[in-house]
């Protein structure tokens, strides 16, 4: 007898249907985890793309940024890619833009670098000459930001003409003293209009404005001890970010005073540069450098010695996730050795309105010289200071 004519029709066909079952769940279990696509299989070298990105049942939080893997005659390249619009956590889809590279061209192969996901074939052409003339070229600036993600979206892609800028907040603690800051920047041409047609670079100017106050709230009538008002003209831009080349670019020139006429007028005119570096961990946060650095060219009578209390830069660091807890830290040292430290930690109370605006649970301490420009020279003790910020 042989082993067939042993086993049983019914054994027979259990087995037959475990090998189906197994046979239909072995390419579930091989899927990828992630899913990405494009509304059109064609795209141009050194333009944007945009990518709709599922995620994952099991990935409770969305990525600040994704990095998307580009395949052509076995070189591999990755490129950055920003969220357009916030999300909630429940969405299961979010739409991703980058910046292809000018010099890619033909039959590319796309996935998601880091993760497991589907892979798409992507044809992508070369601008004709005219096209060229009007984008910038592969290595230089281009005034499209791209900074984006859940340690901080200092400069989100596709930014509306009026956005935020320095963070926006009203704290309130020692000594009855108040600080609030409002701040915002106006981008001066549309990236669709003539002069940018003409000189493309004109769409990354910006005119910027930010105005911080002291409120003594305990003395007597409860006055204002002092306000700085600092409007600002400056080009912000992307850049290669290479090497040690920044993400991002900010220059210009900016004037700060406090209103004042006499013995309490206070004033200083510079020109800046801040180049920006970020750096994302797998667990969602980042590591954002952003040093501000700047020239005197004009100083008040009454505050000529300025840069022995403040010094030639603002170094900035801000670390944390968007969805989360941030903190961040700027730093002074003047020539004298003197400076100053403050510190802003924040955590949000609702969900993000648009890219670092939302309702935040603010507290901030600063320590040193000069918190007003009135008091660039003194050091009136450590603040400590708690509020809500609705930009941070």
């Amino acid at each position: 007898m042989t082993l067939n004519e042993k086993i049983s029709p019914s054994i027979r066909l259990s087995r037959v249907l475990a090998a189906l079952v197994w046979l239909v769940a072995l390419p579930a279990a091989a899927a990828p985890t992630w899913l990405i696509a494009t509304a059109d299989e064609t795209a141009q070298a050194g333009a944007p793309i945009v990518l709709d990105v599922v995620k994952p049942a099991a990935q409770a939080d969305w990525p600040g940024s994704v990095r998307l893997k580009l395949m052509r005659d076995g070189k591999t390249l990755e490129i950055p890619l920003a969220p357009v619009e916030p999300v909630s956590a429940e969405d299961t889809r979010r739409a991703y833009r980058g910046a292809l590279p000018a010099h890619l061209s033909g039959l590319i192969r796309v996935d998601l670098a880091g993760v497991e996901s589907n892979r798409l074939a992507l044809l992508v052409s070369t601008p004709d000459a005219i096209e060229q003339m009007q984008s910038p070229v592969e290595g230089a600036m281009t005034p499209a930001t791209k900074l984006g993600g859940s340690g901080g979206i200092l400069f989100p892609v596709n930014e509306p003409a009026l956005s935020v800028n320095e963070p926006m907040y009203f704290v309130i603690g020692s000594h009855s003293t108040a600080r609030f800051q409002l701040s915002f920047k106006y981008r001066l041409f549309d990236p669709d209009s003539l002069p940018v047609e003409w000189l493309a670079p004109l769409a990354g100017m910006h005119f910027g404005y930010t105005q911080t106050s002291l409120w003594d709230l305990g003395a007597d009538s409860a006055p204002f001890h002092d306000t700085s008002y600092r409007p600002s003209l400056f080009w912000q831009g992307a850049t290669v970010g290479k090497g040690l080349m920044p993400d991002l670019l900010r220059a210009g020139y900016e004037h700060e005073s406090n209103g004042k006429d006499g013995a309490d007028s206070r004033s200083i005119d510079t020109l800046f540069v801040q180049p920006v570096w970020r750096t994302e961990f797998p667990d969602g946060r980042a590591l954002i450098f952003a040093p501000k650095v700047y020239a005197y060219l004009d100083k008040s009578d009454d505050n000529p010695d300025i840069q022995r209390y403040r010094g030639y830069a603002n170094w900035n660091i801000r670390y944390g996730r968007e969805d989360g807890w941030i903190l961040a830290t700027q730093l002074r040292t003047g020539t004298s050795g003197q400076g100053s430290a403050q510190i802003d930690l924040s955590w949000p109370l609702r969900r993000p309105l648009f890219a670092r605006t939302g309702g935040f649970l603010h507290l901030q301490l600063f320590k040193g010289y000069g918190e007003s420009l009135l008091d660039y020279n003194l050091d009136r003790g450590t603040q400590v200071r708690v509020g809500f910020s609705i930009v941070r």
